[in-house]
């Protein structure tokens, strides 16, 4: 049987530069493998589906072999595995620029792009749940409707890149991708500006006027599920010692829409998207997912709320 859930997107190798000045290299990045963790840190019932190059199993390898992640959803199509210099700077902000120049996201973007092609050999009657990671202005948007064919039970979840939501010409072509999915996801800072209201009251209001149901993650103030006119809220989970927050965001939100999918309230997709991102938190680049899941660590978490 095939995995009721996927998980398709970018893969990257980070070198991260964070704001104390610390440098930390060849760390495992990109939104797939941390939205691979907020599924796979509860079931172990999901495919990740992305793209790399020759090199891609000298850095992950190890990581897939632990976890026991299916190698069958790589594509070997990129002439070198996507690996970029991530900045952090001191008020949460970051940029980053690739090691192989400044055009090879441009160069190799068609390759990388996730696509029906790439999805389709996963698709079935089982399937349950899509996270997808794509801009904007990728064709896999005009090809929902052939998803959905091949997957009839399927619920498609897009977070869209930040340098998508903090572009006003993709403003029109955003919206009309969300009125194709059936649930998106954006942080705090991506939404003030996608929607122009810095006031959160202001923004909440505009995303429930959208009418999709959004997973807004605020940062270290936790995260809410937004649906139905009902806005639900809870703190984030703060491990002992946060390590490293990359891909929180990634791995809260693939971990909401399991959840929503999975029958579960609007409080408790939030706090099973907290306890998720806050397990990430507790690690140097993705999480040991296998192990977080045998040791049950979700219910240990849980506590925290109780």
């Amino acid at each position: 049987m095939k995995s009721e859930y996927l998980v398709a997107g970018i893969s990257i190798i980070n070198d991260i530069h964070y704001a104390d000045d610390r440098i930390s290299k060849n760390n495992l990045g990109g939104c797939a493998i941390f939205a691979y963790g907020g599924i796979g840190l509860f079931t172990d019932k999901v495919t990740l589906i992305t793209t790399g190059g020759e090199d891609f199993l000298n850095y992950y390898g190890h990581y897939f072999d632990e976890n026991q992640i299916d190698k069958d959803g790589i594509y070997y199509d990129l002439p070198y595995t996507h690996h970029t210099v991530l900045k952090y700077e001191k008020d949460g902000k970051w940029s980053e620029r690739s090691i192989y120049g400044d055009d090879y996201f441009t160069l190799q973007s068609e390759n990388n792009r996730t696509s029906l092609k790439k999805i389709e050999p996963f698709l079935s009657v089982h399937s349950k749940g899509l996270y997808l990671d794509s801009s904007a202005d990728e064709k896999i948007f005009d090809e929902i409707k052939e998803i959905r064919g091949k997957a009839p039970n399927i619920k498609i979840m897009w977070e869209p890149p930040t340098f998508s939501t903090k572009d006003d010409s993709m403003h029109e072509k955003i919206i009309n991708n969300l009125k194709k999915v059936d649930y998106y996801s954006m942080n705090l800072d991506e939404a003030a500006f996608f929607f122009k209201s810095e006031e959160r009251e202001i923004l909440i209001r505009k995303i429930m006027e959208l009418g999709v149901p959004c997973f807004l993650r605020e940062g270290e103030k936790g995260s809410s599920w937004i649906e139905d006119g009902k806005c639900v809220s809870l703190n984030a989970y703060k491990p002992e010692n946060a390590i490293d927050v990359t891909g929180c965001g990634n791995c809260s939100a693939a971990s909401a829409l399991y959840w929503r999918i999975e029958g579960k309230d609007y409080e408790d997709i939030v706090l099973y998207a907290n306890i998720a991102a806050g397990y990430n938190a507790a690690y140097k680049g993705p999480a040991p997912i296998k192990r977080g899941r045998d040791e049950k660590i979700d219910q240990k978490m849980k506590e925290y709320y109780h």
